[in-house]
C-alpha cells in the first residue's frame, strides 16, 4: 500500500466507526471495498492488517451495540470477507473469534440490525468472499451458517434471496473440489459433510409439499449444471432424479418454470451423458405433463439441443405448432364458406413476403390467436 493511503487510514476508520458521520450514498463505499480487493489480490491481507491495526480495530467496532450505519456494518462483513478470502488471514482473524463474532450468532445475526435488506446481503457477500478454502469450509459448519443460508432462500428480499442460492452453489462446489493429493469420492455417501449438508436439503424441499421451497431447491439445482461441470455433477443428478420426476406426477406440476429451466441446463451440461441419466425420458414425460404455454419454452429448448433424439424433436415441434392448428382447426369449423384457407394457401408471392420476416409472421399469428373466437361457431 503506498505511504499516504496507509497514513490516510486511521482517519479513514474513524469516519467509518462513528455512528455520527452520515452515509449519503453507497459509491464511496464501494469504491473503497473494491481498492481494498485490488490490495489483497495483489499482496498479502495479512500483511495488510498487521501493517494497519486500525483495520481490525473497525472490525472489532462494528460488533459494538452503537446505532451504526447498516450500510458500514453491510460493507465491514464484506470487507472482512476480501480479507479472510486468504487462509493464513482468515486464520490470524480466527485467533481474535472475530469471525465468528461477524457471522455467528453473536454477530448481526441475532441483532436488530439484520432487519436491513443491506446487512443480510453484506453477510451473504462476506461469506462468499472468504469461503475459498479448507478452513473456510470448517468455520461455515461450526458456526450454523449453511442454516442460514438455508433461510434466506426464502428471503422478502428478491436480491438476498437470489444470493443465498448462489452461495449454496458455491459452497457445494467447493466442498467438492477434493483435498489436493486426489479428487472428492464419486460415491454421495462419501462426499463431505458440508456438500452432504446441501444435498439433503435440497432432497427435502423436493419432497416439499410447499411450491415455495421446491421452486429453491429446482433453482439451486439449475445454477450447479449451469456453473460445475465435474464428475461429480452426474453422481448428484443420479441421486436426484427420481424426485425430479416424481414432480410430474402432481396436478398441477409445481413450479413449472423452474423445472423447465432445470431439465435444460442438466441437457446442456458437458459433464452429464444425457443418453445414460435418463433424461431424454424424462423430457418427453415433461412435454406431455405441463400446459401448452408451460410446454412452450422447453419444447423450444429441446429443439435447440445437440443429439436430441428424433422422436423427441418430433414431440417438441407439435407442441410448438399447436397454436397453429388451433387456427386450423377453427378455420375448418368456423361459419362462413368452406375451403376458407384455399385461396391463401395458394398465394405463394404472399407468402415469400412473410417468411423472412420473423416479426410479421409472429404478428400475424398473434392477431390471429388474440381473434380466434370470431372464427369459432
Amino acid at each position: 500500500m503506498d505511504p499516504e493511503c496507509s497514513q490516510l487510514l486511521p482517519a479513514l476508520c474513524a469516519v467509518l466507526a462513528d455512528p455520527r458521520q452520515p452515509m449519503v450514498d453507497d459509491t464511496c463505499l464501494e469504491k473503497l471495498l473494491d481498492w481494498f480487493k485490488t490490495i489483497t489480490e495483489a499482496g498479502s491481507s495479512l500483511l495488510l492488517l498487521q501493517e494497519n491495526p486500525c483495520l481490525v480495530e473497525l472490525l472489532c467496532h462494528v460488533l459494538k451495540p452503537q446505532d451504526l450505519s447498516s450500510r458500514v456494518l453491510s460493507f465491514s462483513l464484506r470487507l472482512t470477507g476480501v480479507f479472510a478470502a486468504q487462509e493464513d488471514c482468515f486464520q490470524y482473524l480466527q485467533q481474535g473469534e472475530l469471525l465468528p463474532r461477524l457471522f455467528g450468532e453473536a454477530g448481526p445475526l441475532g441483532g436488530a440490525a439484520w432487519t436491513a435488506p443491506t446487512v443480510r446481503s453484506g453477510w451473504i457477500q462476506g461469506l462468499r468472499s472468504l469461503a475459498q478454502h479448507p478452513s473456510a469450509l470448517h468455520f461455515l459448519a461450526d458456526c450454523g451458517a449453511v442454516d442460514t443460508i438455508f433461510s434466506l432462500q426464502g428471503d422478502s428480499s428478491l436480491f438476498v434471496a437470489s444470493a443465498a442460492g448462489q452461495l449454496l452453489v458455491h459452497i457445494l462446489s467447493l466442498s467438492m473440489r477434493g483435498p489436493a493429493e486426489g479428487p472428492p469420492s464419486l460415491q454421495a455417501d462419501d462426499w463431505p459433510p458440508c456438500a452432504q449438508k446441501i444435498v439433503g436439503h435440497i432432497e427435502e424441499s423436493l419432497r416439499s409439499t410447499a411450491t415455495p421451497q421446491i421452486t429453491q431447491a429446482l433453482n439451486v439445482l439449475t445454477t450447479t449444471f449451469s456453473h460445475c461441470h465435474d464428475p461429480w455433477t452426474q453422481v448428484l443428478w443420479v441421486q436426484l432424479h427420481p424426485l425430479v420426476a416424481a414432480l410430474l406426477q402432481k396436478d398441477p406440476v409445481p413450479a413449472a418454470h423452474s423445472l423447465v429451466d432445470l431439465l435444460l441446463s442438466v441437457a446442456r451440461s458437458p459433464g452429464l451423458s444425457s443418453s445414460s441419466c435418463g433424461l431424454w425420458e424424462t423430457l418427453a414425460q415433461t412435454l406431455s405433463h405441463l400446459s401448452p404455454t408451460q410446454a412452450g419454452l422447453l419444447a423450444l429448448g429441446i429443439l435447440k439441443l445437440q443429439d436430441c433424439p428424433q422422436a423427441l424433436r418430433a414431440q417438441a415441434f407439435a407442441v410448438l405448432l399447436q397454436p397453429l392448428a388451433c387456427v386450423l382447426q377453427a378455420t375448418a369449423q368456423g361459419p362462413g364458406p368452406s375451403g376458407l384457407l384455399d385461396s391463401t394457401a395458394a398465394d405463394s408471392v404472399t407468402a415469400d413476403m412473410l417468411l423472412p420476416s420473423k416479426a410479421a409472421c409472429v404478428g400475424l399469428l398473434c392477431q390471429t390467436l388474440a381473434h380466434l373466437e370470431l372464427l369459432l361457431p
